[in-house]
């Protein structure tokens, strides 16, 4: 595995981290989300325990490799049907940015993963 493909779980796994955080302290905006998915009061919770599944994932990868790759995909479907939420509520590019950037940062995660 290439130094920057352990960067990029490193720093993915710690934004995960982060916003799992944001997703259990109930952060307005992501209330607010839920809401409008019309999904039921506290899913919002369900949201973060998949980020922190999908860090420890990247974390644990370091040592096994195919765990790794697993967690890299699993986080890039799962910010990729984010960003199709968020273009399905017509949210706004400002809006729909941070799951656009994620998406991109767990693509690039997954693709080191094989070719760097």
């Amino acid at each position: 595995m290439s130094g920057i493909s352990v960067f990029l779980s490193l720093v993915l796994a710690i934004v995960m981290l982060g916003s799992a955080a944001m997703d259990f302290r109930g952060a307005p905006q992501i209330i607010d989300l839920v809401a409008r998915m019309g999904r039921f009061p506290g899913f919002e919770r369900t949201l973060g325990l998949i980020k922190i599944l999908g860090a420890l994932g990247l974390l644990i990868g370091l040592a096994m490799p195919t765990l790794g790759i697993l967690a890299a995909l699993g986080l890039t479907i799962y910010f990729a049907l984010a960003v199709r939420v968020h273009s399905r509520l017509g949210d706004t590019t400002s809006e729909t940015a941070p799951a656009i950037g994620l998406f991109a940062l767990s693509a690039l995660t997954l693709l080191t993963r094989f070719f760097a």
